[in-house]
């Protein structure tokens, strides 16, 4: 009986170590998602290099066929910046412009007519002190998805940052975009700096040199002093 209680006891143990090593290889090989949608990496890089926003803005993409006056009257009018508004226009046969200005926030809508629908770019610039680029990006999303519009969205965020060791700034960054196992971490150095690009999974994406990249990072060094830009998928403003 004795024996017979050993037998049993160790092949329970070899089915459990089978177990255990097919878990193992299913864990190991699976693609995970890398930074949940609830990261906000923008927040959390501004709190590794100790940055206070100095501004941030929206850039949108998406085609309609609706009157290129027509949908640049109603973002306006949907965000609230219709009233008291400053704003030039420039019409030209298939181009509609609307440059805007109104207390901290600036931007543009440009529509250009193709065949027959209008390519439309949104661009909005807000100076601020705090970081509230996540609202700013919702109030646009609500405002299209009425339309039933998709569009792309370009985010973009400059912080000061109280060290002059970029440097180390740069690194504090790339330990962050590690910890969420990010891919395709590529860094280049500026003249004034260094410029990150990285896939978290957690943007809209874009192609660079065959690979996806949603996140891009600059910590630069100007007379005015040191600062970090993020962009995401990619920084698409001078820097």
């Amino acid at each position: 009986m004795g024996i017979i209680l050993r037998a049993n006891i160790m092949r329970k143990k070899i089915i459990l170590i089978i177990i255990l090593a097919i878990v193992g290889v299913i864990f190991s090989s699976a693609d995970f998602p890398m930074a949940s949608k609830d990261t906000n990496l923008f927040e959390e890089s501004l709190m590794r290099v100790k940055g206070k926003t100095v501004e941030y803005g929206i850039t949108s993409n998406f085609t309609t066929e609706e009157n290129g006056e027509e949908i640049s009257d109603y973002i306006l009018r949907s965000l609230n910046f219709y009233d008291g508004l400053n704003k030039s226009i420039l019409k030209n046969g298939k181009v509609y412009c609307v440059e805007f200005e109104k207390n901290d926030v600036s931007g543009y809508i440009e529509t250009t007519t193709y065949e027959n629908h209008n390519f439309v770019t949104v661009n909005i610039v807000k100076k601020d002190d705090k970081n509230d680029l996540e609202d700013l990006k919702n109030k646009i999303h609500d405002c299209l998805k009425n339309k039933q519009i998709h569009a792309k969205y370009f985010q973009y965020l400059k912080a000061k940052i109280p060290s002059d060791n970029i440097a180390d700034a740069n690194k504090e960054i790339l330990m962050l975009l590690k910890k969420y196992k990010a891919s395709n971490i590529n860094t280049i150095e500026l003249e004034n700096g260094y410029s990150t690009t990285a896939y978290t999974r957690n943007y809209d994406s874009t192609q660079s040199d065959g690979k996806s990249i949603d996140f891009n990072y600059a910590v630069c060094k100007y007379s005015s002093g040191s600062y970090i830009i993020i962009g995401t998928p990619e920084i698409i403003v001078t820097y």
